[in-house]
């Protein structure tokens, strides 16, 4: 006798990945019920925490049934742009010295205004970060008692992940 594979119900509440025009993470808000089944999805960034408009509402797309699929345990979003709070290592020509910082912003070279804090890292930017140490996660500090900060650009620059249940504590792993 076989056993049916139990299948998985998405219901509200469920949070999704949808693999439409582009790849989007969200939680079910509502079910459109119809000739097709829609989901209308509050989206979420790659950190999963729910994007904001400027007015304070939830970003929401309705998406179809058959482009969501439950999100599993281990999902990792996988984006290779720099973005705010993204923590980064800087690695010198000497390949032994590295620098670790958080990203807090980003510097267009001719002064303009910068395109980076919408889409993420366009490519050309300065990315200006506050220097941290690799395990703890605080921030350095100069002999003046100040935060210590540095600008890079994208040369050498990695981001990394943070391992917060470490036994030894928070520390900064490089991704593989």
């Amino acid at each position: 006798m076989k056993r049916k594979k139990e299948e998985l119900v998405i219901d509200v509440g469920s949070v999704v990945h949808v693999k439409a025009d582009q790849e989007f993470i969200g939680e079910v808000y509502s079910i459109i019920k119809g000739r097709r089944d829609q989901f209308e999805v509050m989206l979420y960034d790659k950190r999963l925490k729910p994007i904001m408009r400027g007015d304070g509402t939830y970003r929401r797309k309705k998406f179809l049934q058959d482009d969501c699929s439950l999100l599993d345990e281990d999902f990792k979003m996988t984006t290779d742009t720099i973005e705010l709070g993204d923590v980064i290592c800087r690695t010198y020509t000497d390949g032994m010295a590295k620098k670790y910082g958080v990203v807090i912003g980003f510097t267009h070279p001719d002064g303009l205004m910068s395109s980076s804090y919408a889409k993420g890292y366009n490519g050309t930017d300065l990315i200006d970060c506050v220097e941290i140490e690799k395990r703890g996660l605080s921030r350095k500090r100069d002999s003046d008692g100040n935060i210590k900060r540095f600008s890079t650009f994208s040369e050498r620059v990695s981001c990394c992940e943070v391992d917060l249940w470490n036994r030894t504590g928070p520390k900064i792993v490089p991704k593989s």
